[in-house]
């Protein structure tokens, strides 16, 4: 490998040396290595997953080419000890066949072929993995920092993890003795999430898992006079329910915050985040504020932990707000 993208490469390493001994020290084996055009190589993201990685190639924004993503990856296998790597490339348009090809695709870019089901560590939690198995691996490395936050606050408090996914944000406050409801239009990925609580010693039969919308979910636990002390909402930026309603974050969240607030009890924890590139944390902030204005509550605001250091050079960071609400 020769060049900028050799250059880009193994800056991006020295720049994470520190940072990948203390993963050793914090039970972690799975974090972003590279991070595109904050990086210098745009539309090329690297991510490890044990003893995997996922290349990342944005079509239309990266320009490497075969020979040059070869080398890069036998200088990470040389230089981690990698044994496998994928190479999924990210269309505009995920619905077409090349897309479905690429993201399930079991023979590997580099390397032997990865078992199926790979069960990786973050800060101590085991969770489990699928390196070609969609467009996503099951896990989403931006919020590890958070996930340890409402893992330390959640003791003996009842949460309800909204958009919950494969749950390990409700694996994470289970650990610390948190009463979990994950709610998910997706069966699959609650069984999954299902399966995360078996990895980690824990019971899912303790703990409840809803295949719902989470608006009737809302309206499910007014109805019951059911508040929780802890809720999360990580929604997807467009996501759309079997009866063909759509739910859109630009246009739908201060209803979710609105609908969030009415059944968190007094002295409750809400949690917000997006990955919706035109939010920021402020602008956040200020929807959360408004809501618990409109619905007559005192917000105080926590200070949420720094972007995971593997993230510090993402152009476009997680937006993320949390309060305790009277």
């Amino acid at each position: 490998m020769s060049g900028l993208p050799q250059k880009a490469i193994e800056n991006s390493y020295k720049l994470r040396e520190v940072f990948l001994n203390q993963c050793q020290d914090y039970q972690t084996d799975c974090y972003r290595l590279f991070n595109g055009q904050g990086e210098g190589i745009p539309g090329f993201i690297v991510e490890r997953y044990g003893t995997v990685l996922i290349f990342q190639f944005h079509v239309g924004k990266c320009h490497l080419d075969l020979s040059q993503m070869q080398a890069i990856a036998d200088w990470y296998v040389k230089t981690l000890g990698i044994k496998s790597v994928y190479l999924k490339r990210f269309v505009s348009d995920r619905s077409g066949s090349q897309a479905d090809e690429d993201y399930y695709n079991s023979t590997p870019f580099w390397g032997e072929q990865s078992a199926d089901v790979l069960l990786c560590k973050e800060n101590g939690l085991v969770l489990e993995i699928h390196p070609y198995e969609g467009f996503s691996t099951g896990l989403f490395l931006d919020q590890r920092n958070n996930r340890r936050f409402l893992r330390n606050m959640s003791s003996g408090l009842n949460v309800l993890n909204c958009f919950s996914y494969t749950c390990a944000f409700s694996v994470a406050c289970a650990l610390n003795s948190g009463e979990t409801t994950s709610v998910d239009l997706s069966r699959r990925y609650l069984n999954w999430g299902k399966r995360n609580f078996e990895h980690n010693q824990l019971k899912p039969e303790l703990h409840q898992f809803y295949v719902i919308d989470v608006f009737e979910q809302f309206q499910k636990a007014k109805k019951l006079g059911k508040e929780y002390d802890m809720i999360i909402l990580d929604p997807p930026s467009f996501s759309r329910n079997p009866q063909g309603g759509v739910f859109s974050v630009k246009r739908d969240m201060k209803e979710l915050v609105s609908q969030a607030v009415g059944v968190l009890s007094p002295r409750g924890t809400l949690f917000v985040s997006t990955n919706l590139t035109q939010y920021h944390s402020d602008g956040l902030e200020s929807e959360i504020i408004d809501v618990l204005k409109q619905k007559k509550r005192n917000g105080k605001k926590l200070a949420l932990p720094e972007v995971p250091f593997d993230f510090s050079t993402h152009q476009n960071p997680l937006a993320a707000s949390c309060f305790k609400v009277d």
